[in-house]
């Protein structure tokens, strides 16, 4: 029996590579100072360019292959070998092309002849080195020159893509040696019969390996290795030559430093050479492949999670769809114009950069540096490729001239954000100017309501593609694709646990530590005053959270924290994030933060990030000048947080998305995250950095179980449910009906009039002004805020389901246009202000931490519910309590204390009632409402008391007759809540 060896893998990828046309050679051929197989590479230019060949050789004679080998060699050492692939060489006033391109289209014979001139040649076991006999198992050739390398083991000989790496970092050390020089080669591939790594630069054991993977695991194929689509796939000679002419790329990395030295903030730049992930390169490939095959005018929801390289993989796609061509025989490409949008102006200048690195012809990015104006210059002249910001198309959504005829790709990053409502309407009308005019080249009445219900849909020349690791219910409907199942998935995705699996990003969720506040508060003033119940415990909350007790005791834990824990990690140069509820609390918090931090000594201080100007007692604050009394130069506080002076941001909205600083280690949570909030603010903790080996969670306010709620959705593949219901909007038009407040005959004068080509304002408003004064005369305050609350509800909806279903509702059109403007006439609900803050004091405080845990997910996939759409319940009138009631109840809440074996007896009694069959049989039956929570309370009451023996402290706790009803309250809402998910 012939046992497996490392030999029998490489034969077996050597057979597979030459049977898609490489060539095997013997290492003997091999030049190892020039770093070349000569015969190979003279060969393929004496094939495809023997005119100036013979021409040089008239000049050089016998001298001529040994000078352009030479020639070739001197110029990879000082330009690169991707440079040269695509440049070629010039010498003598010849110019040589040093390989071929495939064709974009087959309308030129001769350069698809040229094309297949290539030569692909593999070579075992390579004796690279002049200085010893080292061997690397196989390097792959073009046209004579190396392009990649591959250290393969075979499990079953005991090794695996561990000794690989461990190969190349200490025996393929690149000093000396031409070959493993940076630039020289595209790739350096790990393989053994599971698993690929791969990298661009070997620098001994500081060299950096990269998963190359289709997934966390590769899937198994029939009857061969999991690693067969490295060879089979990859490294075909057609895909290789993709990738060399439209991925690989020589980079400039900037990175911001401080430097000891100089002690100041410098800019250092390092070249990097990109090779794609495997997960980059296939979106680009199944893109082009879907485009083609589906046509124009179809949606595509990338769901790529931190750490996918995003910047890049929209930049390839930029390019990619710029010389995309439905077949070979077209000879219009199928997009005129390439729009790039972002919503983030920081992001925006990410993005230009990544682009224009990525472009090989001077001319083909423009981005939209200055206004509107230059947008819609841009747009009418066709360019390529056009970077913008979302919020510029509504400027030109009514002036920009038709453009007709014209196809454009939309690449929308955090679609989630940018594509929503009208502003999503604005972009699709700024597209598509075919619009059908009558005899006497005017739009009728009827065509423009049409175009408002088209401009809303898809449009059949507009193609979109949306960049977003966290997809809301919306997005996955407007841009994913329905499964046999009728549920809406992303075209393709990265998912977070494979970002954390691979080491691109840190789990934030591994070191979680949350704290509860205990307090009471007393009543100081001696009228006892009737308030809204609502605002009132609202206001009685933000009095205690902005108590200046309240924010030292804070301050102090967090500093106790950083001190001992974050500020000696990532080599003592870590950083935190305080995320606080509100400006003012950013003011409050940095003011105390700063006074503790000086009276501890610390050598270093904080950073406050919040817009505007926050005015309380009576004093007025910025942002702006607070840290410049605090010792910060210069504008830029991303820039100042690299300064070891300032290890602390204090934050509110700022910051909390699209601020990617690898040293930030920590965050101090002290307000409220829910849903992709939750996700995108914790995220700013997960960026890599060497010597950054773990993250840190302190949480005030957030219950960890609804942070892990949160994140579930989106740690792997999101998918949407079902769909949204159109059908809704006739419920909600027959309850607004009801009301009386306008007749359809007025719903069709005012669209009629609206759309008038030279419609006025003034003969809109009687009309509006009708249903106005029909809504002033409903009885009371609560049907007109029922009947506003109907209306805000159908034109959400509208706006919405009329972006994702083709329908034709001309109808609901017309309701849209005339609501929408009459919501806006109808007055806003008077705020009733209350202080109670001069009539209330806090007299006791105790912050406790609840302990230190790993949050932990659900290995399967997230499920996102379609958005309701039904209006909202009836409007109520908020119950009014009487001061001291208020603070009764709040401290009853909040100044018990329970042990935390009372919790955990808590959990249990929960946990038996969320399993008990009996409960489950009378909360589905016909039972009426005050049943099911009369069998709960009883059953509640039985399991209590099962702990009256052994633990009747906790049985006197829970049944206490202040403490019961609300224990009843919060377990029976989270039973309701269970049932329902």
């Amino acid at each position: 029996m012939r046992k497996p060896t490392e030999y029998r893998f490489e034969e077996k990828i050597e057979l597979a590579l030459k049977a898609q046309g490489y060539q095997a050679k013997m290492y003997s051929e091999y030049d190892r100072e020039h770093c070349q197989l000569r015969a190979d590479l003279l060969g393929f230019i004496r094939d495809t360019q023997l005119e100036a060949y013979e021409r040089l050789e008239k000049l050089l004679g016998d001298k001529t292959e040994a000078h352009l080998s030479k020639l070739v060699h001197g110029q990879i050492l000082k330009r690169g070998l991707i440079n040269v692939l695509r440049s070629g060489v010039q010498t003598r006033g010849e110019s040589f092309a040093l390989l071929y391109f495939q064709p974009k289209s087959g309308l030129n014979p001769l350069h698809q002849a040229l094309y297949e001139q290539n030569r692909f040649t593999v070579v075992r076991q390579l004796h690279y080195s002049s200085r010893n006999n080292n061997s690397i198992d196989m390097v792959l050739f073009l046209n004579g020159l190396p392009i990649v390398t591959m250290e393969l083991k075979n499990q079953f000989t005991g090794q695996s893509i561990v000794d690989s790496e461990a190969q190349y970092k200490r025996d393929r050390k690149p000093k000396g040696e031409p070959l493993l020089q940076f630039k020289r080669c595209l790739v350096h591939f790990c393989v053994d019969n599971d698993r690929v790594s791969m990298t661009t630069r070997l620098a001994g054991e500081d060299s950096r390996f990269f998963p190359y993977n289709k997934g966390i695991e590769n899937p198994q194929p029939y009857n061969d290795y999991k690693t067969a689509y490295l060879w089979e796939e990859v490294l075909s000679p057609d895909s290789l030559l993709d990738i060399l002419e439209n991925f690989v790329l020589l980079a400039v990395d900037k990175k911001v430093e401080w430097s000891d030295e100089l002690q100041k903030v410098v800019e250092k730049k390092e070249e990097a050479l990109i090779f794609p992930r495997y997960h980059q390169w296939e979106l680009i490939r199944q893109l082009k492949q879907s485009i083609t095959t589906e046509g124009l005018g179809q949606n595509y929801l990338i769901q790529h999670t931190t750490g996918a390289g995003k910047s890049f993989s929209i930049g390839w796609l930029a390019h990619a769809l710029t010389s995309l061509y439905r077949s070979k025989e077209d000879t219009r490409r199928m997009f005129d114009t390439v729009l790039v949008v972002t919503d983030r102006r920081v992001l925006d200048n990410q993005l230009q950069q990544t682009l224009k690195q990525l472009e090989q012809t001077e001319g083909v990015v423009h981005p939209v540096d200055l206004n509107a104006k230059q947008l819609k210059d841009y747009l009418e002249k066709g360019k390529d490729i056009i970077v913008t910001t979302v919020q510029k198309f509504p400027v030109i959504s009514s002036s920009i001239k038709a453009l007709s005829g014209r196809n454009f790709a939309v690449i929308i990053d955090e679609v989630h954000s940018s594509q929503t409502g009208e502003t999503a309407k604005h972009l699709k009308k700024s597209l598509n100017a075919d619009l059908i005019v009558d005899e006497e080249g005017y739009l009728d009445y009827e065509e423009l309501i049409n175009r408002e219900i088209t401009a809303r849909g898809r449009q059949p020349n507009v193609s979109f593609f949306g960049f977003t690791g966290t997809p809301k219910n919306k997005t996955l409907e407007l841009f994913g694709r329905k499964n046999a199942a009728g549920e809406f998935e992303p075209f393709h995705s990265y998912s977070m646990k494979q970002s954390i699996y691979e080491g691109f990003t840190l789990d934030v969720l591994e070191h979680y530590t949350s704290y509860k506040r205990y307090f009471k508060v007393v009543q100081t003033a001696a009228v006892d005053e009737e308030l809204p119940e609502a605002k009132a415990m609202k206001q009685l909350f933000d009095y205690v959270d902005s108590h200046d007790e309240v924010i030292r005791q804070k301050v102090k834990i967090i500093l106790h924290h950083f001190v001992n824990r974050t500020a000696k990690k990532i080599g003592q140069k870590a950083r935190g994030m305080l995320v606080l509820r509100s400006r003012k609390h950013c003011v409050l918090f940095f003011l105390e933060m700063k006074r503790q931090m000086k009276a501890m000594g610390l050598p270093y201080s904080c950073l406050v990030a919040f817009s505007g100007t926050v005015h309380f007692a009576e004093a007025d604050y910025t942002e702006k000048q607070l840290n410049r009394e605090n010792g910060m130069e210069g504008s830029s506080i991303p820039a100042a947080l690299k300064n070891p002076k300032f290890r602390i941001l204090i934050v509110a909205s700022k910051f909390q998305t699209g601020f990617d600083e690898p040293l930030m280690h920590s965050m101090y949570v002290d307000k409220k995250l829910s849903s992709v909030q939750a996700v995108q603010t914790l995220s700013r903790l997960n960026r890599t950095k060497k010597g950054k080996t773990d993250t840190f969670v302190l949480d005030f306010i957030n219950d960890p179980e609804d942070i892990v709620h949160a994140f579930q959705p989106y740690y792997k593949q999101t998918k949407l449910v079902g769909a949204t219901d159109p059908d809704k909007l006739y419920d909600i038009q027959y309850d607004i009906s009801t009301y009386d407040v306008f007749t359809t005959e007025e719903v069709e004068a005012f669209c009629k009039e609206l759309l008038r080509e030279k419609a006025t304002d003034e003969r809109l408003q009687p009309i509006i002004n009708r249903g106005l004064a029909r809504w002033k005369a409903l009885e009371g305050e609560v049907p007109q805020q029922e009947f506003k609350s109907k209306i805000q509800s159908f034109i959400r909806l509208y706006a919405y389901i009329s972006q994702i279903i083709d329908f034709s509702e001309p109808e609901w059109e017309k309701l849209y246009l005339y609501l929408s403007y009459l919501n806006k006439k109808l007055p806003k609900r008077a705020k009733e202000r209350i202080n109670i803050t001069e009539a209330i004091d806090l007299s006791s405080l105790r912050i406790k931490m609840m302990g230190e845990s790993k949050l932990v997910l659900e290995d399967q996939l997230g499920e996102l519910s379609p958005i309701y759409g039904g209006a909202e319940g009836p409007v109520q009138e908020e119950p009014m309590s009487l001061l001291s009631h208020i603070i009764k109840r709040i401290n009853e809440v909040y100044g018990i204390e329970l042990s935390k074996e009372d919790e955990l007896d808590l959990r249990n009694v929960s946990d038996r009632l969320f399993s008990n069959e009996e409960l489950l049989s009378v909360m589905n039956g016909n039972n009426s409402e005050d049943d099911k929570k009369t069998f709960f309370d009883n059953l509640l009451r039985d399991e209590v008391t099962e702990y009256y023996g052994d633990r009747l402290d906790f049985y006197k706790k829970v049944m206490n007759k202040k403490i019961f009803p609300m224990i009843l309250d919060g377990l029976y809402r989270d039973y309701l809540k269970h049932l329902k998910d």
